[in-house]
């Protein structure tokens, strides 16, 4: 049960952090802030992105397998499909262009809540599930420079993005966790492997791990490893 509790700031900061004022088209996203529960001031920020048919809350019980200094941004994705249901993008043709458009506007609102809080991009944790996992190997490889870190369940490379182009720096590349079950039906566990290899060849640092009993979703074990993981992150300050 989460312990976190709504971000409190002056009037104009709230306005801007939990009513998400638009500042342009890009910036739209909606979501959940939510507080570090030691009440102290956030020093490292989780976002969230949820997965197809789903809504913000659906990922909210990771944020009890982070540290307690990680301010929490649960976003909904931009597509509604019905009541409480949304899409990050549509299958068929026109999925790359949705996805370019949401990886935008996640970036966009991310760089708000970043500036707002004083959190550096490398202090910032992405964690994605299925369709918010292929939103998040969208970032990786097109937005390294937006994140210290992302944690990718049951994802794989957008269909149509092509190969993307080599990094120029791979120290200031995001450390990555993989996990991905082995009985998955929806996204099959080979094109995650497929991302995979592809980041290890780009010089990214990666925990990749299989779950033998898992379809689609994040079982208790995924969890263990996943809160293991991010207990060593090595998220630090930008230097002086």
């Amino acid at each position: 049960m989460l312990t976190r509790r709504l971000l409190t700031f002056p009037l104009a900061s709230v306005a801007m952090l939990l009513c998400w004022v638009t500042f342009s088209a890009e910036a739209a996203l909606e979501g959940i802030l939510l507080a570090p529960p030691s009440g102290q001031s956030p020093q490292r920020l989780l976002v969230l992105l949820h997965g197809y048919g789903s809504n913000e809350q659906d990922l909210l019980p990771l944020a009890d397998y982070v540290a307690q200094e990680y301010a929490v941004v649960s976003l909904q994705a931009p597509i509604a499909l019905g009541a409480h249901r949304f899409a990050w993008y549509r299958n068929g043709t026109g999925a790359q262009a949705d996805i370019t458009a949401a990886r935008q506007q996640i970036l966009t609102r991310v760089s708000q809540i970043q500036q707002q809080l004083s959190i550096p991009p490398n202090r910032t944790l992405l964690a994605g599930f299925s369709q918010g996992a292929v939103m998040s190997w969208s970032i990786v490889f097109n937005a390294p420079h937006a994140i210290g870190a992302a944690a990718i369940f049951s994802g794989r490379l957008p269909e149509s993005e092509g190969r993307p182009t080599p990094q120029q720096n791979r120290r200031n590349l995001p450390q990555l966790f993989v996990g991905h079950g082995q009985n998955d039906q929806r996204i099959a566990l080979a094109l995650d492997e497929q991302a995979v290899a592809l980041a290890q060849q780009r010089g990214y640092a990666l925990s990749f791990h299989r779950y033998a009993d898992l379809g689609h979703g994040i079982n208790p074990q995924e969890l263990t490893d996943f809160k293991q993981w991010a207990a060593g992150l090595s998220l630090q300050k930008p230097s002086s």
